[in-house]
């Protein structure tokens, strides 16, 4: 038994986006990055959190009685949640007969995860799937993502892809090589400034290791969050495509973006401005990245 400890706030099974097959897709919590488009808020933070949906709450005041830390109050407007005061108890979620509070973020142990994604192993196997580790961000949490990969590819036998933004000094991620089928590495923007100003990082360790994979020959497929007005220029499609070319990388996978996670936003006490990205957006981005001659896909998530 692996009491390696780390936490997560999803698994779900059945994905058919997260890699080659049928697979099952661990997410992570905690992410050094902070994307101002990023579709799962829940996940910036590396502690558990609560997401109170106000049109679920009925404000009957059961969870304002019950709340530990008087994080809840109770007035003409509804319930308000003071955050600094949250601990992430989940006692208000407990309480809740309407399921309006949900609890992002839990601890897990390698074998509970095993355990769990080991039972859809004949899934896996019948449809060239296996598991997937995204996030947040898995590089984030090494040790935890490195116990499991050992046990579920080296031990198990399953096929392994990371999706990661691959932002991580180059021998972390080296680390984990031997024990990885494939990386699915977000490239968000060529513009170092541009990169920081969206993410609040730069991008000199992402761009080194995507250059380093593609030398090496490592199976990797670049994803491209397309973002109106930010990364969908010609400018930097076109430094894109070029990049791929002198790095060695084939293949691209385009991720329209979309405004489902908005009531995320909002149940987290979070403004959101992104815009989803239009059809005639989208079919510019992949005629300019096929001048390069690049293996261009769309995801239809």
């Amino acid at each position: 038994m692996d009491d390696t400890r780390g936490v997560i706030f999803d698994i779900q099974h059945f994905s058919l986006h997260d890699g080659p097959g049928v697979r099952s897709t661990v997410f992570f919590k905690g992410c050094p990055l902070s994307c101002l488009w990023c579709a799962n808020p829940e996940s910036q933070r590396h502690k558990a959190e609560l997401l109170y949906f106000t049109s679920l709450c009925t404000r009957c005041g059961h969870c304002v009685e019950q709340c530990p830390q008087d994080a809840l109050v109770l007035d003409g407007t509804g319930i308000r949640l003071d955050r600094r005061r949250c601990v992430g108890c989940g006692a208000c979620v407990d309480l809740c007969p309407q399921n309006a509070r949900t609890l992002s973020g839990k601890t897990m142990t390698v074998s509970e995860i095993a355990e769990e994604v080991r039972q859809h192993w004949r899934i896996f196997m019948q449809s060239g799937g296996g598991v997937t580790f995204g996030g947040g961000e898995v590089l984030a949490q090494p040790a935890f993502l490195g116990a499991l990969l050992r046990h579920l590819h080296d031990e198990v036998g399953f096929h392994t892809c990371i999706d990661t933004s691959g932002y991580a000094p180059w021998p972390t991620l080296e680390a984990l090589l031997p024990h990885i089928d494939l990386i699915l590495l977000d490239l968000k923007h060529m513009d170092g400034a541009l990169h920081a100003g969206a993410t609040g990082k730069p991008n000199d360790w992402i761009l080194h290791n995507a250059r380093t994979l593609g030398r090496r020959g490592f199976p990797v497929v670049v994803r491209l969050p397309l973002i109106p007005d930010f990364n969908d220029t010609e400018s930097n499609l076109d430094a894109l495509g070029t990049f791929m070319n002198e790095a060695g990388l084939p293949s691209i996978e385009v991720l329209p973006y979309h405004d489902f996670g908005v009531s995320k936003y909002e149940a987290l006490g979070k403004s959101y401005q992104i815009h989803s990205t239009s059809k005639p957006r989208l079919d510019r981005a992949k005629d300019i990245l096929n001048r390069y001659g690049l293996d261009v896909s769309v995801s239809r998530e």
